[in-house]
């Protein structure tokens, strides 16, 4: 008798959101820092904290970076805020503005959205493997 799968969990969806969405934001960026291009030690970096579950898993919510860029430099995300506020505005300005109206809404995940999400961010993931091998 063939085993059906079990379907996920909210808790196992949302590690594979997580996976799905840091892959898809060095995608997205061509496997470069934003900052200063360079191409190695990348990080997918969360501009409005993971805990926001409105943007967590949103593309916009993303930045590319070198560790440098994003944890170790004096003009990091996570060591100066106001430069990361400036860069984002200067660079991805409308990340920036839908981010400041998205940062306060409350979004209560249903197993559906956490799926729908992982679709649209597993065809992301797809279309760049595939355009690898054309």
């Amino acid at each position: 008798m063939p085993r059906t799968k079990k379907p996920l969990t909210k808790s196992q969806l949302g590690k594979k959101l997580d996976e799905a969405w840091s892959l898809a934001v060095k995608i997205r960026a061509g496997y470069k820092c934003e900052v200063c291009g360079k191409m190695d030690t990348l990080n997918s970096h969360h501009i409005v904290g993971r805990r926001n579950r409105m943007v967590r898993w949103d593309l916009r919510n993303g930045v590319c970076v070198c560790v440098k860029h994003h944890k170790f430099g004096i003009e990091s995300f996570h060591e100066d805020p106001l430069w990361a506020k400036e860069w984002l505005e200067d660079k991805r300005w409308e990340d920036y503005a839908y981010l400041y109206m998205a940062k306060n809404q409350i979004k209560k995940w249903t197993l559906e959205d956490m799926e729908e999400q992982l679709a649209k961010l597993k065809k992301i993931i797809d279309n760049n493997l595939c355009e690898g091998y054309s």
